[in-house]
């Protein structure tokens, strides 16, 4: 973890070696510390908030009506590209579900294992559609059922998705 700190100068004051050299020996041990608290809670929280590397879910969720979206499947997007953290296989299964309810003027959904022992569950009601890949290789379709409720309960509460 890096540090910056911009100090704003009066343009009358000459910035010779001797005053930068007071400068860092007014505030240097001072910053310092405070480099290391920030650290240190900055770590502490990261720890609290996240005690897995990585969350047993991921999701797209994307309304048709006003185009709004929301994901945790891109890691990282660029001008020119947009890497994804999902494996190809799962990638084509979410795209089969999203093909299958284009088709279909109705509210369903899909719940799928994956050879991988992902599952992946996609859900549409309305004009509003919900994918879900879950890393929980022993649930069963209950209890992945169960964990897609959660999802949608602490990601999307004002959102209304049929059951």
């Amino acid at each position: 973890m890096s540090a910056v700190v911009c100090f704003l100068i009066d343009a009358a004051v000459d910035l010779t070696r001797e005053f930068c050299q007071r400068l860092d020996d007014l505030v240097g041990p001072q910053l310092t510390l405070l480099a290391s608290d920030i650290c240190e809670q900055f770590n502490a929280n990261k720890r609290l908030a996240a005690p897995e590397k990585e969350p047993h879910f991921k999701y797209i969720y994307f309304n048709h009506m006003n185009l709004a979206e929301k994901t945790t499947i891109h890691m990282r997007k660029t001008a020119s590209m947009s890497l994804t953290s999902v494996h190809p296989d799962l990638m084509k299964i979410l795209g089969d579900i999203n093909s299958d309810f284009s088709r279909a003027d109705e509210d369903e959904e899909v719940i799928a294992k994956a050879m991988t022992d992902y599952w992946v569950v996609g859900k549409k009601s309305d004009q509003r559609e919900l994918y879900v890949i879950l890393s929980q290789k022993n649930a069963n379709l209950i209890e992945v059922n169960e964990e897609v409720k959660k999802l949608c309960a602490t990601q999307f509460n004002n959102i209304f998705f049929l059951d």
